[in-house]
């Protein structure tokens, strides 16, 4: 038989439930998301711990005084907890992972029910979400909190998805229009009472009523109060909407026309996307209420079930780490003990600031060997080490410092500080591009101090390899003479500043740099280096100054100088007044400035792309001249700022392209906009300029380089990633080349070694065209609980170099669950119905009628049988099957025809385990039964 041509058409990509975030399309300005929920119950379930567990020697607070900060942004948050402007950057990160997490669960699974409780998955939905928070929770207790920070990457993602699952129970199923003002507490516990589940059977929804401009009012299309029931949406693995059952309904669902019309989803407030629009709120509010719970629920929440020191850890909320990546070969002899003097004074002064660090890493390098990394919170005991390191051994000139870096960010939090202290340049050269890519991702500060350096291919030290690393992570690179690192050590103020702000970073040939200073910015610091050693000086003037040419002096007194050299001057200043400020050399030359403040406005980014239609971050670094979606959101404490521009800076901090916009804080302090872009230089920075609530003109950069690519690596189509215990998976990536013929190596590194082999480990990919990597994971035969590992692929060039991260997932063999319910069915296609004259006695056998349908069943094959017995069935009627297995559905495609003496049949369909359905069809008229 002919299937139904437009029965199986599928939507692909469009399958929210609250739409993932700000960027999607068709968000209005009144709809919340998946990001907004996500990121509004973080808030008020940290804020609710910070209460709890005021800072030591702090003053207790008052309940509800943080959760009820009116805005509640991450920045306001901390700067009440805190007591001072302390940047919540790590807490940032945090937030971020999850969000991600999240919103990568629209596109990874987009055609899985389960996921969205679509198709009355209900069961299976909250099934699936236990197993992934219960991996999440066992993952993190059997680590005692000493993870390393790929793997509580791992945690935070995969509590992003556990919280889609969460969320999309309160968009998509009817918990909210039975009167339900709570959270459904079993979803987040699992022994709290089951609500129960409306039977295959049973009739769920009735036709919506139609409107002007096109649109169903939906508001009474519910028939049950008292049952749980979801929104049919088609996908490979729910075939159609059965007779009498909800659709999900909106523009984007194909069977919304479909009997019962309409829908019942609440994921926006525009009744064309969602039927029960005007439910939106209150939806989004119990999704919200119901992730606080999964986090400080009382006794089941991830606080009460693990603690609060891995509760502080998974959310960074412990601070950054301070990381010492020191040498220790022979020729570090003459200047051992003065590193190990320089470092000890470094922790002095961090362990007083503001934001002390929340721990201490020390990672001693040589040649050939490296480490081990001692991670303390103990300043004595990390005094004690750094005192016993010696200058030994080491042979050749390079080190093996990349392997030194990879040691200690693998062992810091996000968003650290790292100082680097060699004589030498790096053996391990070849790691370069996989420290910087593990910097770039976590945010953190590499600080490269050195007393001399040999290159380890020959080249000179012009921009060598520590000197890209500095760039790359947006800090200094120093360069000194033996025995003077002392004159450079003011640098390591510029590190201490618990809420840096970086106003402008430029490479330029000049004698006068302006700039403007707004008047959030308590402090600055002002940076000048070049290249060459003839002497300089340079003036900072005021805005009262600028007629003047008077030396820094003019600030009565207050500049401090933090690093006075031939070639590179720091000094640091309070401000005094916001306005345009200057930096006027002493002659024109090449320099490299920096102004550096203290504030808490800053920013954030993302690169995102459009895919299926989703707009979702990138994965790994942009492509050279693709087009992107860049989303900035400004932070700050003060909810009047204006933002006018997003600014694109080249390699050496100078405007390659603005985008104007005019954008205020809105009602929630949140300011954010999103501009299309795209990047035509090989590597750039990211800049935004507005105005404060005065009118001063502020200005923010973030100099840390993004490099664009020629190569990128995309999971292939409908990839899956869950890795059933006893089974292997392969893992398929899709690299393609848009640049120059040249051959690739692969490699592919995944946390938990279940990475059996990966292939090829090289190919050649000619400009424009594509190679296939294939990466074979193999689970052991028994797995306890659901584990994820979080694998790295990553692609490198003769000219470009690129990666992907992907989580791969073990779970348990799933539990057979007994088959109750009957297979499902949908009237697809009705020819004559018999009506009328048809039916009379003298007629009926000279005219037909028929019926085609679907039947369909997820677990086994379905039988269609006719109900009459064969001597009462008329010998015209005959019943056809087509039968077909897709995506482990079995469908059963049929048509019943018969003559009209008979306008009627009872069909009977069965599964393999004696389940049934029975489809009615009758049209019989009394009236038209006499000749």
């Amino acid at each position: 038989m002919h299937l139904h041509s437009g029965l199986l058409t599928l939507w692909i990509g469009w399958t929210f439930a609250f739409f993932p975030n700000r960027e999607s399309p068709d968000v209005g300005p009144n709809d919340l998301t998946d990001e907004d929920i996500t990121t509004k119950a973080i808030l008020r379930a940290v804020a609710t711990f910070m209460e709890k567990n005021p800072l030591p020697g702090k003053p207790a607070f008052k309940p509800g005084e943080l959760v009820g900060l009116r805005p509640l942004t991450p920045t306001s948050l901390f700067k009440a907890y805190f007591r001072a402007n302390v940047s919540p950057g790590q807490f940032n990160q945090a937030i971020e992972n999850i969000v991600r997490g999240n919103n990568d669960a629209e596109h990874n699974y987009a055609e899985d029910s389960k996921y969205y409780f679509h198709c009355e998955q209900i069961r299976e939905g909250i099934a699936l979400f236990q197993d992934y928070r219960d991996g999440v929770f066992t993952q993190l207790k059997e680590s005692g909190g000493k993870m390393d920070i790929s793997a509580y990457e791992t945690a935070q993602f995969n509590t992003g998805t556990a919280l889609h699952i969460l969320q999309k129970f309160y968009s998509n199923t009817n918990w909210v229009e039975m009167g339900r003002r709570t959270p459904y507490r079993h979803l987040v516990n699992a022994k709290e009472a089951v609500f129960p589940v409306a039977p295959p059977a049973s009739r769920t929804c009735r036709d919506c009523i139609p409107m002007t401009g096109d649109i169903l009012q939906c508001r009474r299309n519910l028939l049950v109060d008292n049952l749980l029931t979801s929104g049919y949406k088609k996908s490979n693995e729910c075939a159609a909407k059965p007779q009498g059952k909800c659709g999900h309904g909106g523009i984007y669902d194909k069977a919304e026309r479909e009997s019962p019309t309409g829908g019942i989803n609440k994921e926006t407030t525009n009744p064309k996307l969602s039927p029960h629009s005007d439910l939106h709120k209150v939806a989004a509010q119990l999704a919200e209420d119901a992730t606080v719970e999964f986090f400080i629920g009382p006794g089941f929440g991830l606080l009460d079930s693990l603690g609060p020191t891995i509760f502080r850890k998974f959310f960074n909320l412990q601070g950054y780490t301070l990381a010492f990546v020191i040498d220790t070969t022979g020729s570090m002899g003459s200047e051992i003990e003065l590193v190990k003097t320089i470092c000890i004074s470094i922790i002095k002064k961090f362990m007083n600031s503001p934001d002390a660090p929340y721990n201490y890493v020390l990672v001693p390098f040589n040649d050939p060997n490296f480490g081990p990394a001692i991670v303390t919170q103990d300043v004595a005991y990390l005094q004690a080490q750094i005192g016993a390191l010696t200058a030994t051994g080491g042979g050749d000139c390079p080190e093996m410092s990349m392997n030194g870096l990879k040691l200690a960010l693998a062992n810091s939090e996000p968003r650290s500080n790292i100082f680097l202290f060699t004589d030498a340049g790096a053996k391990d050269f070849h790691l370069l591009d996989e420290v910087n890519m593990q910097a770039f991702s976590v945010q953190t500060q590499i600080y490269p101090m050195l007393t001399g350096y040999c290159s380890p291919n020959g080249g000179g030290v012009e921009d060598n390899e520590y000197e890209k690393l500095a760039k790359m992570t947006g800090q200094h690179y120093t360069l000194v003479e033996k025995n003077k690192l002392g004159t450079v050590l003011g640098i390591t103020e510029l590190a201490l500043n618990s809420a840096p702000a970086v106003l402008v970073q430029v490479t330029e040939r000049t004698k006068k740099l302006l700039f403007n200073v707004d008047e959030t910015l308590t402090e600055l610091s002002i940076s000048v280096k070049k290249k060459n050693n003839v002497p300089f000086y340079f003036t900072l003037l005021t805005p009262w100054d600028t007629r003047r040419r008077k030396r820094a002096a003019s600030l009565n007194g207050k500049v401090t100088s933090l690093v006075n050299t031939t070639s590179f001057q720091v000094v640091k200043v309070p401000v005094t007044k916001p306005g345009q400020w200057a930096v006027e050399m002493s002659s024109l030359d090449t320099y490299t400035i920096e102004i550096m403040g203290k504030s808490l406005l800053d920013f954030s980014y993302k690169i995102m792309e459009k895919k299926n239609g989703y707009v979702l971050p990138i994965q790994g670094r942009p492509a050279k001249g693709a087009e992107y979606i860049l989303s900035v959101a400004v932070q700050g404490d003060s909810d009047k700022l204006t933002l006018t521009q997003v600014i694109v800076l080249d390699e050496a901090g100078k405007k390659h392209a603005t985008y104007d916009v005019n954008k205020s804080t809105d009602s929630r302090g949140e300011l954010r906009v999103s501009v299309p872009v795209k990047f035509d230089l090989p590597s750039f920075s990211l800049g935004i300029a507005g105005r404060t609530e005065k009118g001063n003109v502020f200005l923010r950069s973030k100099p840390l380089l993004i490099h664009t690519e020629s190569v990128s690596l995309k999971l292939s189509e409908g990839q899956k990633s869950t890795l059933i215990e006893g089974t292997s998976l392969d893992v398929v990536v899709v690299v393609t080349n848009e640049g120059p013929d040249q051959t690739f190596t692969f490699n592919v590194k995944d946390e938990r070694s279940l990475m059996k082999s990966f292939t090829p480990s090289s190919a050649l990919i000619r400009k424009g065209q594509k190679a296939t990597l294939t990466a074979t994971f193999i689970a052991p035969k028994t797995v306890a609980k659901q584990t994820s590992s979080l694998v790295t692929f990553t692609a490198k060039g003769g000219t470009s170099m690129n990666y992907l991260k992907s989580v791969v997932t073990m779970v348990p063999k799933p539990e057979e669950i007994p088959d109750e319910d009957p297979p499902q069915f949908k009237i697809t296609k009705e020819g004559n119905s018999c009506r009328g004259i048809r039916q009379s006695l003298l007629r009926c056998k000279s005219f037909f009628w028929d019926t085609t349908f679907l039947a369909w069943d997820t677990k086994s094959g379905v039988t269609v049988e006719i109900r009459q017995p064969a001597d009462k069935t008329p010998k015209t009627s005959s019943l056809n099957c087509d039968d077909s297995v897709e995506s482990g559905v079995h469908r059963s495609s049929c048509k019943y025809r018969s003559d009209c003496c008979a306008p009627y049949v009872t069909l009977i369909l069965k599964d393999a385990t004696g389940n049934q359905n029975l489809l009615k069809v009758d049209f019989r008229e009394k009236e038209n039964y006499a000749g």
